[in-house]
């Protein structure tokens, strides 16, 4: 079965059907994200996917917890606005964000959030995850295209979004002044 969101498929890899906002969090121990009615459960992720996600999380808590900036989360927190929840693969929360937690979610706009791109989420991370967190003015997102070896930065500038893509070479955070990923040296391949 495939599901249209805003006229984009989603359905292709990932199974989707429809539930309400009760349904979804009965899901709590299962990775699913919740669009208009439709409930989108992920597949697991590849072992690399893991290894990355690891790598970028410890990276980045070491960063934060060291310099009192605030909190870093993984995939399995629900980011809240309005009726939708996705679940990015790494979420950046600074002390000073207005935001509020649930008991499994995030309420509010998260400073940073980073997705890992699987072949399955391709699609579904790039066009339906970037357009809504672009839409809720994140202040900077991550695309980690492992498969591809691609770094995709969408950074909010006062104009809007400036994109920067990196194939290889150092990426240093516009939110985490002083936080510098080496592509992909530090994560592993």
């Amino acid at each position: 079965m495939t599901i249209v969101v805003e006229n984009i498929k989603i359905g292709e890899y990932l199974l989707t059907f429809e539930g309400t906002l009760k349904d979804y969090y009965k899901l709590e121990e299962k990775k699913a994200e919740y669009i208009d009615g439709i409930i989108i459960m992920h597949s697991p992720a590849s072992v690399t996917h893991e290894r990355i996600s690891v790598e970028i999380l410890t990276r980045l808590n070491l960063f934060v917890k060291s310099n009192s900036l605030g909190e870093v989360l993984g995939s399995k927190l629900a980011i809240a606005i309005g009726d939708r929840r996705f679940e990015p693969d790494i979420v950046f929360i600074s002390r000073d964000n207005s935001g509020k937690f649930g008991e499994f979610e995030f309420f509010g706009i998260p400073d940073l959030v980073v997705e890992i791109i699987s072949k399955s989420t391709k699609h579904y991370d790039l066009k339906i995850k970037r357009e809504f967190y672009g839409e809720h003015k994140i202040p900077e997102i991550w695309f980690v295209d492992y498969n591809e070896k691609i770094f995709i930065a969408d950074i909010l500038k006062s104009g809007g979004y400036e994109t920067v893509e990196i194939n290889d070479g150092m990426y240093e955070s516009a939110v985490l002044k002083g936080f510098k990923l080496r592509l992909w040296d530090d994560l592993g391949l």
